[in-house]
């Protein structure tokens, strides 16, 4: 009789492994959250910041400079019969 494999046979090749791996730290629920406010929280105040410059820039320039006729000529809206 003939002991030899037949001719479809995988040929097995062995793995061998040469250092056990570490498990990755897990990440819990208040790692994720304070990252995740971090990034925003500057990204919030980012905004907040040009929003104040930005309302800041349009008081001075509207307690400046007059937007209507009728502010110009000292807000008499009767500045047709002076």
């Amino acid at each position: 009789m003939d002991q030899s494999a037949p001719f479809d046979a995988i040929t097995v090749t062995p793995v061998v492994r040469t250092g056990i791996l570490q498990p990755a730290k897990e990440v819990g629920m208040i790692e994720v959250a304070v990252a995740a406010f971090g990034l925003t929280g500057a990204i919030m105040s980012a905004a907040i910041i040009a929003g104040f410059l930005a309302g800041a820039a349009y008081v001075w320039y509207r307690t400046r400079h007059a937007v209507t006729v009728i502010e110009a000529r000292g807000n008499n809206p009767n500045f047709l019969r002076e």
